[in-house]
């Protein structure tokens, strides 16, 4: 009878021991995480065309970037719509962080601009990094008679014919620059919408438009080569390259601002790890000396400001450009 119970209680210990021994062998429980990235090529999307200024920045960051991110990173142009297909692209891609946006101030006009969008810029997209931005320039016609702001208010004012502006198209950065100013000023100008700033710049330097709102890297040379003339540079500094024009603070309008800007955003669930890898790389990138004079030299100052920088920007934007575009009755639907 004793030899049972302690077989028993043999047989109990036997199974404890066996039980610890199959655990032990088992493959040890670790936190998941995400998986190593980047492993395979980047597509950065440019919303416009080869040739034009987000696309110039595009590929002067690229061969930088790459090897930050020790992988190629590819850019891919779709142009159309005011950005909107880019954006739409991207905003339904994989949330992989292996197709990203190259930004562009339409993402915070075309939700005023546009009735009906396939995405919403700030539910589908996530801000990683602003890289720079580009003030604008108010280059008026070489015989327009005005040196300064105020005297072309005081034109607009006077003249019984409207001045008119171009652009480079409906719903273009230049054109809600100058929206913007008309509703500042109180003055009233007519749209000339062009296909391309180019075209834009041409017919301001023969006279057939009386000013656009444009970036300095475009009008600069004009400028400097007396072909057109600048009155005022938004921003809180002048520009290195045009140190004779004045900001428009300097002119009496401190409250105008508008500006090109460029910078990189991704899928909105792009995991947070993916989300740090790119912000990490994209904030050393913009330090680089040698990224910082690729951007002087194309009229843009380097921006260092954070994710959440970048976010709260895009929403005061939006705020901004949706009251101009209510006050000018703009639709592009």
């Amino acid at each position: 009878m004793l030899f049972l119970k302690n077989h028993g209680r043999f047989k109990a210990l036997t199974s404890i021991v066996l039980a610890a021994s199959v655990l032990s062998l088992s493959p040890p429980v670790v936190a998941q995480k995400a998986p190593d990235y980047p492993v395979q090529p980047i597509s950065l999307v440019v919303a416009f065309s080869a040739g034009g200024a987000a696309d110039i920045v595009a590929r002067s960051i690229t061969p930088k970037l790459s090897a930050q991110l020790n992988t190629s990173v590819v850019v891919e142009n779709k142009p159309g719509a005011n950005g909107n297909i880019a954006a739409s692209y991207v905003a339904k891609a994989p949330a992989d962080g292996y197709t990203l946006l190259m930004g562009f101030p339409g993402l915070a006009s075309n939700p005023s601009l546009y009735k009906k969008m396939t995405y919403d810029p700030a539910k589908d997209l996530l801000p990683i990094k602003m890289l720079a931005n580009a003030p604008v320039l108010l280059v008026v016609t070489s015989n327009l008679p005005v040196s300064t702001v105020a005297d072309l208010i005081a034109l607009a004012k006077s003249r019984d014919k409207q001045l008119n502006f171009g652009s480079g198209g409906q719903g273009a950065s230049g054109h809600m620059a100058g929206e913007l100013f008309k509703m500042l000023t109180g003055i009233q100008m007519q749209h000339v919408p062009y296909k391309g700033g180019g075209p834009a710049l041409n017919d301001l330097m023969g006279g057939q438009i009386d000013l656009i709102f444009d970036s300095v890297p475009s009008s600069a040379p004009l400028v400097q080569g007396k072909k057109i003339k600048a009155l005022a540079i938004a921003g809180g500094q002048r520009s290195e390259a045009l140190p004779e024009v004045p900001t428009f603070a300097q002119s009496g309008w401190a409250e105008y601002y508008s500006d090109t800007w460029f910078g990189i955003l991704a899928p909105k669930s792009v995991n947070a790890d993916i989300r740090d890898r790119l912000l990490t790389a994209l904030t050393a990138l913009v330090a680089d000396p040698t990224i910082a004079l690729s951007f002087k030299n194309m009229g843009l100052i380097p921006n260092e400001g954070s994710s959440k920088d970048f976010e709260s920007f895009l929403a005061k934007e939006t705020a901004k450009w949706a009251r101009v575009v209510e006050v000018a009755k703009i639709s592009l639907d």
